[in-house]
């Protein structure tokens, strides 16, 4: 009731007066707006790269920062959608730069506290709908029906017809929808799926596509970007070559090429859906060992803790619980929430206690056998350890930071780089 209040009574008139100092920017642009719980930062891109390889002046705000014509603009928030003034003030600056598209990810926080007021869509889409921010919405109903209010200030409603989520939207818009999916009959359904250790394809309708991208969940991906720019009356044989060699994503199951025969790779998953997708498609990809280094944000959702924990168990060799960004709580008790989650029947190894070479070869034999499990606070060590463990066919994959440039503890920003601490890793296991 207190967050209804003062959406009403400071978000609603802030917001307005922000659209109303820049004159409503988004009337003179063709919005796309692309919610959901997991994939949104990646479909928004591919979007994006499509129009622009189109032809199209196209903008881009997301998770990563915005983007106008070939300029870059970090937002430097650890928030998806950041506040209307800065929205507005891109916005702004788009039109002055003659952009004609924007493509949006658009957050559930967003939708309820009025951040794209004074936002009409053209289209808008949904990736899916899973376990996250319940300490904000407190159940799945309420997130998903604040999901829906992003259909109602669109023109072409797009679901996700495998989703949870789409009866539930679908009640509440008054308008036809367009849908994709893979296991139900949709308007853009994926067939004859196949994927090898180099590419996946698939057919949709009458089009082949072909994508050095081999995971599975990326046909959900491609399959919206799809229906979004066939509604938009953009070439679709325009998507088919550019997920040919797949855009890298920055922090989205982004490679650091190595010498040490083994993959190193970073992705943004931060909640139980996420971390289930992105394992299980590494899985199939992985003949050795999958080694995932992980945390928890603090001052979130709490909830989704221990079933992180469960998920990662099931699917990886090793986990290597860590920080990510603790904010005010302790890392010793978001780490126990985490573990809390991890069945009793698998195996905590101390890493303090892996003093000598003996030690570490017995823990990666038995890492062979059944899952294992870390506590190590501080993040750097934890990319230490699992580069330590790693051997040739293995795969380390980092979650949760992505593409961040810091990590925040406590009420400070720390300067922080996946990518830098895998560096630091390779120097420490090419030293001892």
């Amino acid at each position: 009731m207190l967050q209804k209040i003062k959406n009403i009574f400071w978000h609603l008139p802030k917001n307005f007066l922000i659209s109303l100092k820049y004159g409503f920017p988004a009337k003179k642009l063709i919005l796309i707006g692309i919610t959901g719980t997991d994939g949104k930062t990646t479909t928004c891109n591919l979007v994006h790269r499509v129009l622009i390889n189109s032809g199209i002046k196209a903008g881009l705000i997301s998770t990563i920062g915005a983007q106008i014509g070939s300029s870059e603009y970090k937002t430097k928030l650890h928030m998806t959608s950041p506040d209307p003034s800065i929205i507005q003030k891109l916005l702004s600056q788009m039109v002055k730069e003659n952009v004609t598209h924007v493509v949006l990810e658009i957050t559930a926080h967003a939708l309820d506290q009025s951040r794209f007021l004074g936002c009409k869509f053209k289209v808008a889409g949904i990736t899916n709908t899973s376990h996250e921010h319940m300490d904000y919405f407190h159940n799945l109903d309420n997130y998903i029906d604040t999901k829906a209010k992003l259909f109602n200030l669109s023109d072409i409603a797009i679901l996700n017809k495998d989703d949870q989520s789409f009866n539930q939207i679908k009640k509440q818009i008054s308008k036809s929808v367009i849908t994709y999916g893979i296991n139900s009959k949709s308007n853009y359904q994926a067939t004859n799926i196949k994927m090898d250790s180099k590419e996946l394809s698939f057919k949709v309708n009458d089009l082949k596509i072909t994508t050095n991208s081999n995971f599975r969940y990326q046909i959900y991906n491609i399959l919206l970007t799809l229906s979004i720019i066939d509604n938009l009356k953009i070439n679709s044989q325009i998507l088919i070559d550019t997920v040919k060699n797949f855009p890298q994503i920055r922090g989205r199951v982004e490679e650091f090429v190595n010498n040490l025969k083994f993959r190193t790779l970073i992705d943004f998953a931060h909640t139980p859906a996420a971390l289930k997708t992105v394992l299980s498609s590494l899985k199939e990809n992985t003949t050795g060992k999958l080694i995932v280094i992980f945390g928890a944000t603090g001052g979130r959702d709490k909830t989704k803790r221990p079933i992180m924990g469960k998920v990662v168990s099931e699917i990886a060799n090793i986990a290597i619980i860590t920080s990510d960004d603790t904010r005010n709580e302790k890392i010793e008790d978001i780490n126990k929430e985490i573990i809390s989650g991890i069945d009793e029947k698998y195996k905590f190894i101390d890493y303090k206690l892996m003093e000598n070479s003996s030690d570490l070869n017995k823990t990666i034999k038995l890492a062979q056998e059944e899952f294992i499990y870390f506590d190590v606070p501080n993040r750097q060590d934890a990319f230490n350890l699992a580069i330590k463990l790693a051997q040739a066919n293995d795969t380390v994959i980092a979650c949760g930071k992505g593409h961040e440039t810091t990590i925040l503890h406590g009420n400070t920003e720390y300067p922080w780089s996946e990518s830098e601490a895998y560096r630091t890793a390779f120097r420490y296991k090419n030293t001892n």
